[in-house]
């Protein structure tokens, strides 16, 4: 062959071979890559997927029976050991609030599982009660006790409302009140609540057991209430009842009869004059029926016998009438 010819079929060659893989047309077709099959290579693939599930059965075979065998021994250690069983529910508390109301408001029940027990659920549930403070719980594992330390509100008067159906002094219907005006049935009786002052609302407009209420005349009678009685400590007669009368009045009634008119505000200054009163009527012997601390200028005051005047600085009292009627006026 000559030299020529074989030249032109070696550059030929690449575009040649370029030809042969592309058809007429100009257009281009890439051939697909198709898997090798064989009996041979079906065969291995289906012992690969044997042995895959295989293994996965095994498994879940295995965590069936961990599964298993951790919860007997959940329930044999745990569920149904008897040193966790609730034996007993101790409490700790002092005020109007029965021991077995508060028990009963835990919903627990005897041989119930000290690790189980939801104590956030039992204090919540201890502080619906209109009476209850605060909750602190603590389990005994060993005693199977659960104790209960419940702080009760401490009362500090009676509320008396008929129209609201509030009734002071009753055990079981009687309601009482704290320093902050919450309001909270009294369950049980004690002696010391005997001696708590009434204060008599006619004109409340509800009661919301375990709220502060939202009276003005109400908080100002309270705080009435703590300044007689420290002054009843310090030797004064001791507050029996306020009467709300007005909204801008307060009635106190006192061990020693005496009645007297305070304001719902500036209570410092009319204590001051009830101070200075009381001092005086000691001194001479003075028996005040009435008292009325609502005035700016003078203390308008009655006596249940005409007073003796012998030596007081004051404007000319007026004549005395008749025991009942007798009156004068101090600045």
């Amino acid at each position: 062959m000559p030299l020529s010819r074989i030249q032109a079929s070696t550059r030929r060659g690449p575009e040649a071979a370029e030809g042969r893989a592309r058809p007429s047309g100009g257009k281009t077709k890439s051939a697909a890559k198709l898997p090798v099959d064989s009996p041979k290579i079906r065969a291995m693939a289906k012992q690969e997927a044997a042995r895959r599930g295989y293994t996965w059965a095994l498994r879940l075979i295995l965590f069936i029976c961990l599964t298993g065998l951790l919860k007997v021994t959940v329930q044999e250690a745990i569920l149904k050991n008897p040193q966790f069983e609730l034996l007993q529910v101790a409490v700790q508390t002092r005020g109007p609030l029965s021991v077995e109301k508060i028990v009963r408001a835990t919903l627990l029940t005897r041989g119930e599982n000290l690790l189980f027990i939801n104590m956030r659920e039992v204090r919540a549930r201890l502080r619906q009660l209109p009476a209850v403070q605060d909750v602190d719980l603590e389990r005994d594992f060993d005693a199977g006790i659960l104790t209960l330390r419940v702080r009760q509100r401490e009362p500090v008067a009676w509320l008396d409302c008929p129209r609201l159906g509030l009734i002071a002094g009753r055990e079981g219907e009687g309601w009482l009140l704290d320093a902050e005006a919450v309001p909270f049935p009294c369950d049980q009786w004690s002696e010391a609540y005997s001696s708590l002052p009434v204060i008599h609302h006619e004109t409340l407009a509800q009661n919301t057991p375990g709220l502060s209420l939202e009276d003005f005349a109400l908080h100002a009678a309270l705080g009435l209430v703590k300044e007689l009685d420290a002054r009843y400590e310090a030797g004064q007669p001791k507050s029996l009842a306020l009467h709300l009368q007005t909204p801008y009045s307060i009635l106190a009634r006192f061990s020693d009869k005496t009645q007297v008119v305070f304001g719902v505000d500036d209570h410092d200054l009319q204590l001051t004059r009830l101070d200075r009163v009381r001092d005086e009527a000691r001194q001479r012997g003075w028996e005040i029926d009435t008292l009325n601390l609502l005035a700016r200028q003078n203390v308008p005051v009655t006596f249940r016998s005409p007073p003796d005047l012998a030596g007081l600085q004051a404007p000319t009292a007026r004549p005395v009438t008749s025991p009942r009627t007798a009156s004068t006026q101090l600045r």
